[in-house]
């Protein structure tokens, strides 16, 4: 077809033919449609319209317009796409929240306890479609499993904050501006998710890397690949940064919060914005 675009994920090659895209089907895509049929019902938009299976098995999706950032290149890095991503998320949360898995359900990742929503499971900037520079939709949901509210965001916090190191070339900003920016995401997102989410982010880093050997062990090409260019370590290396910098990182979400009980805001460093 004359309009049919190809692109390359970190695990699948989807394509484009107008307003549908066609990805490869796993095992868990019944489960999927069935969930991003029932968020479309409770009015959410900002996940792709199931359309069903073609001929060769494909999943079939309605197409969301934007762009889907790969890194946060500098002008990316604003309140506006920060606090928007958090909306969107606590939107989706809220929206899964009456949906009930099927005992059959065959998820990608475990469910955890306790079964709050549904996680998108990898809400990362590169799943996050943008236009204006505001996150409108995620895309992508072959790691949605049933889990916590805070399991989900302490992912999307590593990812927007983000909480990486100075060896992750996709990482920025000083330990404290990192922790205002896990505030200013929390405090967008709302009810449910505070300080703690520091303390969840090495547990959430950690289950990645176990999943990645699990499956890489299992065959899968492209979690060996993953491996083998030093993902895992880079996930390592950020475990190691964030339970270095705790305090820094915990303080500096609490010099984030607004004034609470008519208390002055905190003056040092400046104002309390992303």
């Amino acid at each position: 077809m004359a309009d049919r675009q190809e692109f390359r994920g970190g695990v699948n090659v989807v394509h484009r033919c107008g307003d549908t895209v066609l990805r490869p089907s796993s095992p868990a895509a019944p489960a999927i449609h069935r969930l991003l049929r029932h968020l479309h019902d409770q009015g959410f938009r900002g996940a792709p319209e199931p359309r069903g299976f073609d001929a060769d098995g494909n999943e079939l999706l309605g197409f969301l317009e934007g762009e889907v950032p790969d890194v946060l290149t500098p002008d990316l890095r604003t309140p506006e796409l920060l606090t928007s991503a958090a909306t969107l998320l606590r939107d989706l949360h809220d929206a899964s929240a009456g949906f009930v898995p099927r005992s059959d359900d065959r998820w990608l990742l475990p469910a955890r306890e306790p079964r709050e929503v549904m996680c998108h499971g990898d809400a990362g900037q590169y799943n996050c479609v943008v236009r204006d520079g505001v996150a409108v939709g995620f895309i992508d949901f072959d790691a949605a499993h049933p889990g916590p509210r805070v399991w989900d965001v302490a992912y999307a916090v590593y990812r927007f904050a983000p909480l990486q190191g100075p060896d992750n070339p996709e990482g920025f900003g000083t330990p404290r501006k990192q922790g205002r920016r896990v505030a200013a995401f929390c405090r967008a997102y709302g009810p449910g998710v505070g300080a703690d989410v520091i303390d969840v982010v090495p547990d959430r880093l950690e289950a990645l890397v176990d999943f990645m050997h699990e499956r890489a062990a299992r065959g899968d090409a492209a979690f060996q690949r993953h491996i083998a260019e030093g993902h895992a370590d880079l996930y390592r290396a950020d475990v190691r940064h964030v339970r270095a910098h705790r305090e820094t990182l915990r303080a500096a979400f609490e010099e984030g919060q607004p004034p609470r009980d008519g208390a002055a805001a905190p003056q040092a460093g400046g104002a309390a914005a992303p």
